[in-house]
C-alpha cells in the first residue's frame, strides 16, 4: 500500500526518481525550478554582447557565465526576440542534486554560481523540449520546468565547474551582477554589459 501510494505521489508531481523539484511551478526549499542544457555558440546573441558591426562575441560573452534564458524568462512578450527585459540581469543557479532521466546526470546539491542573461534560447527546433513555455502548454517545458537556462560553454567554463555534460536541475533566483562579479570575475559585471547593444539602450 506504501509502494502504490508513493507511485500516485510521483506520477501527480510529473517528476521522475531524479528530480528533486516537485509542485507547479516546481520548487525545491522554497525556490523556483529550472531545468539546463548547454551550447558553444560564436555569435553575439540576442542580447547584442559584442562588436556593432559584425555578429561576433565579446570575449566576455564567450569565456564567461553567461546563459540563454527561454523566451518566458527571457520577456514576457512572446514576440520580443531581441533586447528582452531579461538581458543583463543575473541568474544564480544553484543545484538541487536532481536531473532528467536519459537527458542528465546527477552534480551535488548546492553548488551555486552565477550567469547573467545575454542569449535567447528560442521556442523552436531544435529547443522545444526545452524552451517552449507558453500559454499552450501551461507555461512548462517538456520535463515539467516552467524555466530554462541554455548556458554557455565556449571556452569550457561549464567543464571547469564540473556541470559541462550533466545539465542539473537547478533553483532560480535574480541577484546583483555587480556583487556576484566580486565573488567570481567569470560572472559579467554591469559595465561589461554596458558595452552590449541592448545594454547602449538602456535594457
Amino acid at each position: 500500500m506504501f509502494l502504490f501510494a508513493t507511485l500516485v505521489i510521483l506520477l501527480l508531481s510529473g517528476c521522475n526518481a531524479e528530480q528533486k523539484c516537485t509542485g507547479n511551478p516546481r520548487k525545491h526549499n522554497g525556490k523556483m525550478c529550472a531545468s539546463t542544457t548547454w551550447y558553444i555558440d560564436g555569435h553575439k546573441g540576442a542580447c547584442g554582447c559584442g562588436p556593432a558591426n559584425g555578429d561576433s562575441q565579446f570575449d566576455w560573452n564567450h569565456s564567461g557565465l553567461v546563459a540563454a534564458a527561454s523566451q518566458n524568462v527571457f520577456d514576457s512578450n512572446p514576440s520580443i526576440k531581441w533586447c528582452g527585459h531579461m538581458c543583463g540581469k543575473c541568474i544564480k543557479l544553484t543545484t538541487t542534486g536532481g536531473y532528467v532521466t536519459g537527458q542528465g546526470s546527477a552534480v551535488p546539491a548546492g553548488q551555486s554560481h552565477v550567469f547573467m542573461v545575454t542569449n535567447l534560447c528560442p521556442n523552436e527546433s531544435p529547443n522545444l523540449a526545452w524552451c517552449n513555455q507558453d500559454s499552450h502548454n501551461g507555461y512548462l517545458n517538456t520535463h515539467g520546468y516552467h524555466a530554462h537556462f541554455d548556458l554557455e560553454d565556449g571556452a569550457g567554463q561549464l567543464r571547469a565547474i564540473g556541470w559541462k555534460d550533466h545539465n542539473p536541475e537547478v533553483t532560480y533566483e535574480e541577484v546583483n551582477c555587480d556583487q556576484a562579479h566580486q565573488h567570481s570575475a567569470k560572472t559579467p559585471s554591469n559595465s561589461m554589459y554596458h558595452q552590449c547593444q541592448c545594454g547602449h539602450q538602456g535594457k
